[in-house]
């Protein structure tokens, strides 16, 4: 997984769930917590499992397109799984084929991923590497 840096651009995300502009925030909604993952790919639609840090249990991950007009999305994370083969993730189940940055914190780009219609795409954004 290649880190690509781009100058700074942000997007400002319209929607109705409550949380903080400024970075990532808690969930609120209880019943979304990480429960079965239903994929909606094919055609020009794939899908993005981002493996996280336990520490962002419930919090969201952020991305930005790269194509214009820029489409922001985000999705929450949890802990998908049972057992030793759980693993915390945030899950983008349906997503327009095309780069995607993904935001940090501060809603800065920090990494770009390819989606590919038809197609799961994965990123490893642990901080400590992969759990054994």
């Amino acid at each position: 997984m290649t880190s690509v840096r781009e100058p700074v651009r942000r997007f400002d995300h319209q929607h109705e769930h409550p949380h903080a502009h400024g970075g990532l925030s808690g969930e609120s909604y209880a019943h979304v917590q990480g429960g079965a993952t239903v994929l909606d790919i094919g055609g020009d639609v794939g899908a993005l499992v981002a493996t996280m840090d336990d520490d962002t249990i419930g919090t969201e991950l952020h991305l930005r397109s790269e194509d214009r007009p820029l489409r922001g999305v985000h999705t929450g994370v949890w802990r998908r799984g049972s057992g030793p083969e759980a693993v915390t993730a945030a899950v983008f189940a349906e997503l327009v084929a095309g780069s995607y940055w993904v935001l940090n914190e501060a809603g800065d780009a920090t990494q770009r991923v390819k989606i590919r219609g038809g197609a799961l795409a994965s990123i490893d954004l642990r901080k400590k590497g992969p759990i054994r």
